[in-house]
Order: structure tokens, then C-alpha cells, then sequence
């Protein structure tokens, strides 16, 4: 998308004039910081009074609690009036703009007189998905909404408030809602509310999903997203960033929105969105029960990771009208940015001879000025492991592999052959160099395959998988019974169905493989061969 320059100076003058626009913020703690910008009450009128009529709550929305003030952590407030807002020093030199979030709870929206207040965009709710039952519903303001603030000339964005426990239920909310604003003009984002409903509440809560899989939610959303051909973002709290997500991993390739009601934020990830209150006062939206609104900064950026490889990330930002070409500066760690290129043509640049497994920050400024355009922060991929396998046992494997230089730890993948796919089943520190893999099955063939990883930067770094190895277990051995009286089970567990008894101590029998504490083996009884599994403790392997 292309920006004029002359529009810039305009733009930071609205920017200017949004920061003492007429807000009331309640934030969870003050802060003082120099550059800090006023906020102030709004003057009321008689067509700003609040709405008669009350707002009818759906009792499965999930935004319902914090109207109640039952919001989790970043989202609760202590009821001090911060009068002021400090950015963080990156965000210095970068366009900023105010902007407003809404729903329902928000009542029927006057849109001329939210851009008379200075307003610079809006991101509406159209979607959400009930917080116990999981059906996807429409917010009930949001087609008029979109409707009326694309009429006033106001940029929106839009968002669902998701309770998605899977990858397949984000795609499934990706399409509901894309499905629901084809006919309104989107000019920001479309966007995943990832939150909990509040402590203990919601079937996201309940689910208590693991970092990990957090992540794969987020990222199958923003792929599916952008698959439809819009712009996706994540909003969530400072903590659900910093705590249950590997947020990096997906703000390399798409915006971040984070909330965190404070007059200033210490979050030490990238975020082009903060939500610092949701107690500002707007012109033109007030109801009964509710006379706040959410109120948010923007931070314009354009700078994407589009490649990143052991040695080198590659990247891509919008083109600016008029910019004869870019100056990108770049720091590692906790440094300062450096210079790093000047004079770059086009809007690619890939930056090489990188250390892997690092994390780089970067800022592309049109060539000559102090106006940033776009930051990220991108982290290097790690070298491959090479691995190797053996067969040590009747039922067991050994792996092995070189250390990869700045792996924290290795995946280890087996190929399940009934759900034709490679599934885990070992994640090995970053110090091992071998794994035993068990409970396999006499004279058979396994394949595997390894990948190193390390976290940066609440992120991940991975190497490539390895090639893939094929292994072969050893073949049959003998045992005899330790006991008399032993019952042949027809699965590893004592409560599974007796094929029959093992009447003598001493009972030679075949061991075709194991299971945890079991081995299965084929003997004998009353004159029928059979196969089933007897305790370990029972048996003793013949030599």
C-alpha cells in the first residue's frame, strides 16, 4: 500500500491532536514517562446522554465478564484515572495513530461524532463463539457498525472473540467471520480475540491447552486469514504473550494487538496495536449501562519476515510514494540499531551471514528520513541434526546425532503407519545426543526423523528435519515363566480378557516384542499357540 509523504505530515498532526483527545482512562497502574500525551473527559451534550433502552446480553458471550469488571489480570483495573499515556522508545519515531474497539456492549454507535472526536480507526466485533456451548454467533450491532463507520470515512478493522481449542475450530472462525464482512470495506485487520472469559470460565480456560498448541490456534487462524485474502492479527493480553503462547512465532509474518490497561507497557515482544484502557470516553458512544469504550494505539508497520533460514532472514515492507529508496537499521539483543543498509531499492532485503538460533531486530525508514515505516523482529533457524539409528534389542531402537550448535532441545518423530503421519514421541534436551526408543516389536522396521529447536525471543527456532532413517529391531528370544499360574492377557493391562493359563513354572515361550511393563509373546496352552502380553516381572529372557 502505498503512502504519501505530504500525508504524513498530516497524519502526525492528527496523531498529535488524537493524544489529547477527549478520553477518560482507567488504568491498572500509572506510570510517568517524558513524552507522555494528555488524555481528557469529553464534554456531554444532550445527544450524548446515554441510551434509554438496555442492552439485551447474550448469555453465552464471552465478553460479558469484563463489563463486570471479572476480566482476567492485564484486563482488570484498580480504578486510578491515569491522565497520561508513555510509549515505549522503539516506537519513538514511528506513525502513531488512536483509534476505538467495540460490540454490541457498546449499544447503537453515533459514527460522525466518533470521527469528530478525533477517532483514527475503529476495530468492530462481528463474531464470537460461546464461551461454554462453542456455537458461533454474529455480534448484533456489527453490520451496522461497518455499515455506518465505512459511511463517516472511518478506517475499521474487525474481530471475533474466539474460545477455538483446535486448529480446526480457528480455520472454522476465520471462515465465519470472513463469510460475514464481505460486503463492508476492511481496511485494517481481521482479527483472533485470543482471551480467557475470566478465571476458571470458558472452554479456552477449561482446556488448559499447552503453549504450544495455543500457537498452532493463532497461526492456523492468521494462515487461514490470510488464505482468504485479507489481512490477519492476534489480539491478547501482555500475559497470554508472554505466558502461554510463543507469541514469535507468528508476529514475525503478522501484526500483534496487546492489551495491557496500564498508563505505559514493559512487553518485550513487537506489537503494532496496544489496548491501554477500557474506560476512555468517546463522543458518540455512550448507552445506559456502559459509557466507556475500549480505546487503543496503532503503531504503523509494514515490515513482514518472509524467509528465515540458518544463516539469514529475508523480509518485505510496503513502498512509500516519493522514497527514492530505504535505510534499514538493524540490533541484536538489547543493542542499539545500527545502520545497517542505505539506499536499498525496492521493498525486499534479505540480510545474510546471520548466527542461527538469534533473534534481529530491524527498522526500514524511507532514504533520508526519521520517520519509521516498519519494524519486526525476526529469529534465525537452526542448522539440521543428522541422525542415525540401530537395533539394540528385540524391542528396542537406538538413535544417535551430533549436537546442533544453540539447540535447547530435539524433537524426536516416529512414523505412525496407521495415521500415515510422524507423530512425537520424545522431546530430548538440548545436551542429549542419543535416545532409546522401546516397547517395539521383534524383527520389525521403524522410520524416524529429528528436528533441533530452540526458544528466542518467546519463539521458536527450528532446524530442518532430517532425513529420514529406517531402523530394524532384533529378532525373536526365548524366556521362561518365573511363576506358575500366570494368565495370558489379550492386551497390556490386568483387567484385559485371559486367553487362557500358563499352568507350569518354567514354561518356555517366544518374546515377539514389548509394551511398557508387558511382554507379548506367543506360547502354548493346551495344545493351541497363542499370542498375548504377560507382565515383565514374570519372565526371564533366555540368553
Amino acid at each position: 500500500m502505498k503512502r504519501r509523504r505530504n500525508a504524513l505530515i498530516c497524519l502526525l498532526t492528527v496523531c498529535l491532536m488524537a493524544t489529547t483527545a477527549q478520553t477518560d482512562v482507567l488504568a491498572q497502574e500509572a506510570g510517568t514517562e517524558s513524552n507522555s500525551q494528555t488524555a481528557q473527559e469529553p464534554q456531554e451534550d444532550e445527544e450524548t446522554k446515554e441510551q434509554s433502552e438496555e442492552i439485551a446480553v447474550d448469555s453465552e458471550d464471552p465478553g460479558k465478564y469484563r463489563l463486570t469488571g471479572r476480566g482476567t489480570g492485564d484486563f482488570s483495573s484498580s480504578g486510578l484515572r491515569a491522565q497520561s499515556v508513555s510509549h515505549q522508545d522503539k516506537y519513538s519515531d514511528c506513525i502513531l495513530q488512536h483509534g476505538i474497539d467495540v460490540s454490541y456492549h457498546n449499544g447503537r454507535i453515533d459514527w460522525e461524532k466518533v470521527k469528530d472526536d478525533g477517532i483514527d480507526f475503529a476495530i468492530i466485533r462481528v463474531a464470537y463463539r460461546g464461551y461454554e456451548n462453542g456455537a458461533l454467533r454474529v455480534d448484533t450491532e456489527a453490520m451496522e457498525n461497518m455499515k455506518n463507520a465505512n459511511a463517516a470515512g472511518i478506517p475499521i478493522g474487525v474481530y471475533i472473540f474466539s474460545q477455538a481449542i483446535s486448529a480446526a475450530e480457528a480455520r472454522q472462525e476465520a471462515d465465519f467471520i470472513v463469510e460475514n464482512i464481505k460486503d463492508y470495506q476492511i481496511d485494517l485487520p481481521v482479527v483472533l480475540d485470543f482471551e480467557y472469559v475470566a478465571t476458571g470460565v470458558g472452554r479456552l480456560y477449561k482446556a488448559k491447552l499447552s503453549k504450544s498448541a495455543a500457537t498452532s490456534v493463532c497461526s492456523a487462524f492468521c494462515d487461514r486469514v490470510k488464505a482468504l485474502g485479507y489481512t490477519p492479527m492476534v489480539y491478547a493480553s501482555k500475559t497470554m504473550y508472554q505466558d502461554k503462547t510463543y507469541a514469535a512465532d507468528f508476529s514475525q509474518e503478522y501484526p500483534i494487538w496487546m492489551a495491557h490497561y496500564n498508563s505505559s507497557t514493559n512487553y518485550g515482544g513487537e506489537y503494532e496495536y496496544w489496548q491501554y484502557t477500557s474506560k476512555g470516553k468517546v463522543d458518540g458512544i455512550k448507552t445506559k449501562d456502559n459509557p466507556y469504550v475500549d480505546l487503543n494505539y496503532r503503531y504503523y508497520n509494514s515490515l513482514r519476515i518472509t524467509k528465515r533460514e540458518a544463516g539469514s532472514l529475508s523480509m518485505k515492507w510496503d513502498a512509500w510514494d516519493g522514497a527514492a529508496g530505504y535505510d534499514i537499521y538493524r540490533k541484536s539483543g538489547s543493542g542499539n540499531y545500527t545502520i545497517l543498509e542505505s539506499g536499498v531499492e525496492g521493498t525486499t532485503f534479505t540480510d545474510k551471514s546471520l548466527k542461527a538460533g538469534t533473534s534481529y531486530s530491524y527498522k526500514v525508514y524511507p532514504q533520508g528520513t526519521s520517520t519509521c515505516i516498519g519494524f519486526n523482529t525476526g529469529i534465525t533457524q537452526l542448522s539440521s541434526a543428522k541422525l542415525s539409528g540401530k537395533g539394540t534389542a528385540f524391542d528396542k531402537i537406538k538413535l544417535t546425532w551430533p549436537k546442533v550448535s544453540g539447540a535447547s532441545s530435539y524433537y524426536i518423530q516416529r512414523y505412525n503407519s496407521s495415521k500415515k503421519t510422524y507423530s512425537n514421541v520424545k522431546t530430548a534436551s538440548g545436551k542429549s545426543t542419543s535416545y532409546t526408543d522401546g516397547s517395539k516389536n521383534a524383527s520389525t522396521k521403524y522410520k524416524y526423523r529429528i528436528r533441533p529447536c530452540k526458544v528466542v525471543f518467546n519463539g521458536r527456532s527450528y532446524g530442518g528435519y532430517s532425513k529420514i532413517v529406517t531402523v530394524k529391531t532384533k529378532g525373536k528370544v526365548k524366556a521362561r515363566t518365573k511363576n506358575k499360574k500366570l494368565k495370558l492377557r489379550k492386551s497390556a493391562s490386568n483387567s484385559a480378557k485371559s486367553l487362557g493359563t500358563i499352568k507350569k513354572k518354567g514354561t518356555k515361550v517366544t518374546v515377539t516384542g514389548s509394551t511398557g511393563s508387558w511382554y507379548r509373546l506367543s506360547v502354548k496352552i493346551n495344545g493351541k499357540t497363542k499370542t498375548g502380553y504377560i507382565k515383565k516381572s514374570s519372565l526371564k529372557l533366555i540368553k
